[in-house]
This record gives C-alpha cells, structure tokens and sequence, in this order.
C-alpha cells in the first residue's frame, strides 16, 4: 500500500518539476549596431536589441544605455536602477577582448535593494595590446552579469574613429 502511494506521489512530483519552463535569456548572438548617446546621456538612436532586461530580473533591474556611446576614450558611464527584495549582492561587467577572450570589466557591490547608482567603466582591457587605437571603429559588448552568472543585460559600445 505504501509502495504504491510513494509511487503515485514521486510521479505527481515529476510532472509537476517537468512542467516548469525554465527561464531562458533573451540575446542577440550578433554584435550589429548600437544605441548612440551623447555625454550626458541623452538618446540619440536606439538600437532595440540592447540593455534589455532578462526576464528574471524584470522589474527589478533597470540599466539605461552606456554614455557617450561611441565613447571617444574607452570610458563610458552606466545608471542603474534597482528595486529588489534582496540586494543582489554584486554585478560583474564582463566583455569580450579582441583577442576574442572574455574580459572582467568592472565588479560592483550591491548593497541596498532599492536605489540608483552610477557607475564609470574602463573599457580598456578590451584592446588586448593594450592599445586603445586597436578598437577604433569597432563594436564591442558589454555583459552584465549577477553573482551566479546569470545575465541581467547587455548592450554594445563603439568606439569612436
């Protein structure tokens, strides 16, 4: 009788862990355009496909696009706004170098659940030779990342001519 009830209910939880989709991310495989702003921020031209929040973070994280963008000098800022139940603890800013090798960025601490703070990034390990003229015209992506490594957005940056 028991053998049969812890069957009934082991196949019962099963179904009900199997009929849960996961959350998947949202990300566009292509490094194409993006967003223009100027120095203090201000949109120019938006490129839908970046700092659009992953789902699991909606409504919980906001990131307004990268400024200037395209940065003149490899420094751009970012405002980010929170409004969690838990602090997430930390961001970590992740890009991919021209090497091709991805590169730690930045790592921010998040200590309040509830706030906007405003970041400045030095986008300089992206030139793997250390030579800001290498990335010149190009665009590069920007990840930004929770603890766990779950992605919360990302966005591309060009670097001016």
């Amino acid at each position: 009788m028991w053998t049969k009830r812890l069957r009934v209910l082991l196949c019962a939880a099963l179904l009900t862990c199997g009929c849960v989709a996961p959350l998947t991310e949202s990300v566009s495989p292509e490094v194409e355009n993006f967003t223009e702003t100027d120095a203090v921020g201000n949109i120019l031209r938006i490129d839908p496909d970046d700092w659009r929040i992953q789902e699991r973070f909606r409504n919980e994280v906001r990131v307004r696009p990268a400024f200037p963008n395209p940065t003149p000098n490899g420094i751009v800022s970012l405002i980010v706004e929170y409004n969690t139940t838990v602090p997430l603890g930390r961001v970590d800013v992740l890009a991919t170098n021209t090497a091709g090798n991805p590169v730690f960025i930045a790592r921010w601490s998040v200590n309040s659940s509830f706030g906007t703070e405003f970041y400045r990034l030095n986008l300089a390990p992206i030139a793997a030779s250390g030579n800001l003229s290498d990335l010149r015209g190009r665009l590069f992506r920007l990840r930004l990342l929770d603890p766990f490594g779950n992605l919360i957005t990302y966005g591309d940056i060009k670097f001016a001519e």
